[in-house]
């Protein structure tokens, strides 16, 4: 498991998600559950720390103007 910044914007704001994940595809898909916003596509996700213990989980989320 590694815990992950995932961030995606929309016109106007900039949204974003930390959690857990075993990989960036599953960060990409329970970011954009959690914030309700775009496809998985469209999240960029980036490793803060490696072999976290799990199990996956959302750790903060929220949005701002862009």
């Amino acid at each position: 498991m590694n815990k992950y910044s995932c961030t995606t914007s929309t016109v106007g704001s900039i949204h974003y998600v930390t959690l857990i994940a075993e990989d960036e595809q599953q960060a990409k898909e329970m970011a954009a559950a959690e914030a309700k916003v775009g496809q998985a596509r469209g999240w960029s996700a980036r490793v803060l720390e490696a072999d976290v213990a799990g199990p996956a989980q959302i750790i903060a989320s929220g949005s701002r103007e862009a």
